[in-house]
């Protein structure tokens, strides 16, 4: 009869960890629900204040006009002039960012959004092009300084040559359906530039832009060196090309990068864009490169890269990701609490029945829910501390009635601490999370096998079951 009552245990208690799991994904979508209220909030301050800012590199751009052959109506040839572009980058930039970030810019109930103050400058010089046999349009010649989000700027970025400041002019119309206003400097408004242009020149730039948690630069010279440095210390680097240098500590950050590669790369790829798709996609770092064959037949873009230097401002500590992430480790507890009570059954001949191991799950299923709501009010830690107080005293108080003594109670209070406080460690320790877990995971399987060493579970079924005594709690 009692192997039966086993059984019927086990398979309970199954049922009841296949049920939690079913709760888990829930609480999930509870997390993904407040997140999702949280990226609408970033959104709306994308679209009606501010948005992360990508810039390129100024550049050069010069009509020209060359002779051709062209075929009319009656496929008859006759000589026609046919106008282009010469695009020209410097030939090495180095830059320098210096970043005010601040998370009290923009807030709306319990929802931040992370912006961020660039004063960038740059220096360098564009050396003298050797020119083919074609005829050259100087007086339409611009030097060319594309910014994504134009509201960021207070004051039109400034470059300085042969000692005289030049004020790019900002399109009127701002970023248009390529992602970017082209602001421009003109020979048209500035014919003293033709002969700079003509022969190269040395350059100072200089500007002040506001954005939205990330700020991408994009080279466009043959060499480039770019620090980026300010009060923040979580950093995301992404891009094409990761700084060979970066330090951060509590609260600053700095970061440097150095190429002799990706700049030309990068203007001809721009240039090269056929559409305003191609060139919205630089704007969030991207560059789809399509093929001939792949476009005929139809196929959709086969090579996916990355352009420019990303600096993405992160939080600190991102509650939702780090409830997520706790969610996954629930599961891992409550089998192990389950695991216990079944031994402390199983060594001590005490039934507990499955609505008390239905409630003590519940009680950890309230943890989560504890923990995403307290910490969108305060850090993370102190919601963790809290919400676990709580829940493992609840459950300890509890226990103390359902095994009927105040040492098992104690003992299952130090179970419940310990799992808590490893699940806390794997959590603020991203980069060993797996090495970790594996070793605490064997070491609980060793504990386990090494309680039930002695234990016959054949013969555990025939013994008798122990007569419980009726518990009255203390007055």
């Amino acid at each position: 009869m009692r192997s039966h009552f086993l059984s019927l245990k086990i398979i309970a208690i199954i049922i009841l960890v296949a049920i939690f799991w079913i709760g888990l994904f829930f609480i999930t979508s509870l997390v993904s629900e407040r997140q999702a209220y949280q990226q609408a909030f970033l959104k709306e301050i994308s679209q009606n204040n501010i948005s992360p800012q990508t810039i390129i590199a100024p550049y050069i751009q010069v009509p020209y006009q060359e002779q051709k052959t062209c075929l009319d109506e009656q496929k008859k040839s006759y000589p026609c002039t046919e106008e282009n572009w010469m695009y020209i980058g410097a030939d090495s930039t180095q830059w320098t960012s210096n970043f005010n970030v601040s998370d009290d810019t923009y807030k709306r109930t319990i929802y931040r959004a992370i912006t961020y103050q660039a004063n960038l400058t740059a220096n360098g010089i564009f050396q003298k092009t050797p020119l083919e046999n074609k005829t050259y349009l100087w007086d339409r010649a611009e030097i060319i300084f594309p910014i994504h989000d134009p509201r960021g700027l207070d004051q039109q970025p400034t470059l300085k040559i042969l000692n005289k400041n030049y004020a790019f002019e900002i399109n009127a119309q701002g970023s248009d359906d390529s992602g970017f206003d082209f602001m421009r400097i003109s020979t048209k408004k500035y014919p003293e530039l033709i002969a700079a242009i003509q022969n190269g020149f040395r350059f100072d730039l200089t500007a002040n832009l506001t954005g939205l948690s990330k700020f991408t630069l994009i080279p466009t010279s043959r060499s480039v060196t770019y620090q980026a440095k300010g009060n923040w210390a979580d950093i995301k680097y992404d891009g094409q090309n990761l700084p060979y240098d970066n330090t951060s500590t509590q609260q600053q950050f700095n970061a440097q990068w150095k190429n002799i590669a990706i700049g030309h790369q990068n203007l001809n790829k721009f240039i090269r864009c056929e559409s305003n798709d191609c060139t919205r996609q630089f704007t969030q770092g991207n560059y789809t490169q399509r093929a001939s064959y792949a476009e005929t037949a139809g196929y959709t873009p086969i090579n996916h890269e990355k352009v420019g230097l990303s600096t993405e401002f992160l939080e600190s500590v991102n509650v939702y990701t780090q409830t997520d992430r706790a969610i996954k480790y629930g599961i891992v507890i409550i089998i192990i609490t389950f695991g216990c009570f079944f031994l402390f059954e199983v060594l001590k001949s005490l039934r507990i029945h499955p609505i008390q191991y239905s409630l003590v799950a519940m009680a950890q299923g309230i943890f989560f829910v504890l923990l995403l709501s307290i910490s969108e009010y305060y850090a993370f830690a102190w919601a963790y501390i809290v919400a676990a107080i709580a829940c493992i005293g609840l459950m300890t108080w509890y226990l103390y009635f359902v095994m009927k003594g105040f040492k098992a109670a104690a003992l299952f209070g130090i179970i419940l601490s310990s799992l808590y406080t490893i699940m806390y460690m794997l959590l603020q320790s991203s980069s060993k999370t797996f090495l970790m877990g594996s070793i605490i995971a064997f070491a609980v399987l060793a504990v386990v096998m090494f309680i039930t060493r002695h234990i016959d579970w054949y013969s555990i079924g025939n013994k008798p079951e122990r007569e419980l005594r009726t518990y009255t709690p203390p007055r």
